[in-house]
């Protein structure tokens, strides 16, 4: 994450007097790298997670966000809400509240409606650490291969309530495919590292 802040002083006819911008220069320039690429799914569900934490609302309000779950039904849910067993991410009262690294063989290139892996194979509980002195985040798995297997795909799922107070399923954060895959062979541990840094 790369902030900005600017402070712009108009009259009254709503032309600019002054503007300071603090960090304006990093900020366009990690902007100007982001546009050579499209925007990534996890990039869009981090987008939703900050405007749902974020988005002001008044008492008994609610702060929605529609999405596809892993199992292909179209759902809106609550990011914020009334109660906190009506809400995606932070109700536990019925539903687990985890993430899940899975990995797979679908070679097909991802895209920001990917809903699922293409062909998962196995998946686990990831563990969450983070570093405050260096801002980064880390979400991992490991997973030992029984048998030589070439995996093509990665994905990072939340588990939680994706419907009303008591609807339990996943969503899919993140696809990420490596187009020449990657040999694990039997008895060989893989170990699957998202990282995030916030300078």
């Amino acid at each position: 994450m790369v902030k900005m802040v600017e402070v712009i002083v108009t009259d009254r006819d709503g032309r600019v007097v002054k503007r300071v911008a603090i960090n304006e220069d990093l900020f366009n320039y990690v902007l100007e790298k982001t546009r050579e690429k499209p925007l990534d799914l996890a990039t869009a569900w981090f987008l939703r997670i900050v405007r749902g934490i974020f988005a002001p609302v008044a008492v008994v309000g609610r702060q929605l966000e529609t999405f596809t779950d892993t199992g292909g039904t179209s759902r809106t849910q609550r990011i914020k809400g009334p109660t906190g067993t009506e809400v995606l991410f932070f109700n536990t009262a019925y539903c687990n509240n985890r993430l899940w690294i899975g990995y797979g063989n679908s070679s097909v290139a991802p895209t920001r409606t990917d809903y699922k892996l293409g062909n998962k194979l196995g998946e686990g509980i990831a563990g969450v650490t983070i570093d405050e002195s260096q801002g980064t985040l880390t979400i991992s798995a490991s997973f030992t291969m029984s048998t030589d297997t070439t995996i093509y795909e990665v994905g990072l799922e939340w588990e939680a309530c994706v419907l009303d107070y008591s609807t339990c399923g996943r969503v899919l954060l993140d696809r990420t495919v490596f187009p020449g895959g990657i040999l694990v062979g039997a008895n060989q541990t893989i170990t699957v590292v998202y990282r995030f840094l916030f300078p």
